[in-house]
């Protein structure tokens, strides 16, 4: 039963996923005045078709995956409404679209999910404990934290990010505070209390609101886009190895670690579930405009040179590329898909 359960979210999750992804895209050709021949959900075989007007729109037998083709995406295209022959920032913004709304979809599942909630911690100090950290460095009561080490603070999940992941060994953070109109600078250094670590801190708290709720959403979409750089930069640089990363193996067990809990703790499981799908569409949108072959963003990157150098790259090289960029992400993908197997069982 639970694998039943599990396989049916998952794919849940991914057609929403790709179908929002290749749906940015398709608006936006539509807009631009570009022929889209088919929009597909799902690979392989075609299940169910039906032709409305000019594309064709279809659902097909393997669930993962989708797609929007566009007419002249992988060649010249004979029809001036092809996506090749349309001017550079007409085919930019397309590009974009995609994980635009991906970027969106876990921005108004964050509004839903936040939307359920009492009220916010912020980091603003509300208390500062006796003799503590806090108080040695200066700290006082409405100090609102603004930076630390050197990073823009905007909402809680900023502040315990930079706690989490600080850099100097001893945990102290280098901050910038407001009250009022002044602005200080102030090193806290923590304490030992009980074998942990402790700054002193007790952070004050907000209504929630309609508007404060927007804005922690769009400060939590922010946050989730940030992590996932951070995250992709500490594996480029050999910070995070390759053992740690999970692919769709790996992810659906996720999800069907969040369909149990859904079961036993109904709706806070429902909202992990919720929370899951959020940190994926979010990925999927970031990971996407990354500059790499086959991705939207290696598409992006080859429109921006096209736009330097006032001089279209051959669609036949460019598709090269891609191609090449497929095989490679493919073949990382069976590598993670391994590894998340052994790993698992």
């Amino acid at each position: 039963m639970n694998f039943l359960l599990t396989a049916i979210a998952a794919i849940l999750i991914f057609a929403v996923l790709i179908f929002v992804h290749e749906l940015g895209h398709f608006i936006a050709a539509k807009a631009l005045g570009v022929k889209v021949n088919e929009f597909a959900l799902g690979m392989g075989p075609k299940l169910i078709s039906k032709q409305k007007g000019e594309t064709l729109y279809s659902l097909r037998l393997i669930p993962i995956g989708g797609f929007c083709a566009m007419e002249g995406e992988d060649d010249e295209g004979e029809s001036e409404r092809a996506f090749s022959r349309k001017k550079p920032w007409k085919r930019l913004i397309i590009l974009l679209a995609g994980a635009t709304m991906n970027i969106l979809l876990g921005f108004v599942l964050l509004v839903g999910i936040n939307s359920t909630a009492d009220g916010f911690v912020e980091p603003r100090v509300s208390e500062v404990v006796q003799d503590s950290a806090a108080q040695s460095a200066g700290l006082m009561p409405g100090d609102r934290i603004i930076r630390a080490n050197g990073r823009s603070i905007n909402i809680m999940q900023d502040f315990s990010w930079e706690m989490t992941n600080n850099k100097n060994a001893d945990g102290t953070l280098n901050l910038v505070v407001k009250n009022g109109g002044e602005k200080r600078e102030i090193t806290l250094t923590p304490n030992e209390v009980d074998g942990k670590i402790s700054y002193g801190i007790i952070l004050a708290t907000s209504e929630n609101s309609f508007f404060n709720n927007i804005g922690k959403s769009f400060y939590s979409t922010g946050f989730y886009s940030r992590v996932i750089i951070d995250s992709l930069i500490d594996m480029v640089t050999g910070k995070v190895s390759l053992s740690q990363v999970s692919g769709p193996v790996g992810i659906v067990n996720e999800i069907g670690n969040a369909v149990e809990q859904a079961q036993k703790t109904g709706f806070e499981g429902i909202i992990n579930l919720i929370g899951l799908a959020i940190l994926l569409t979010i990925n999927l949108g970031v990971f996407n405009l990354l500059p790499l072959p086959a991705l939207d963003g290696g598409r992006i990157l080859f429109v921006i040179i096209e736009m330097i150098r006032r001089k279209p790259i051959p669609v036949d090289k460019e598709a090269i590329v891609h191609f090449i960029g497929i095989v490679l992400l493919l073949g990382l993908s069976v590598l993670i898909a391994f590894k998340d197997i052994f790993t698992i069982w």
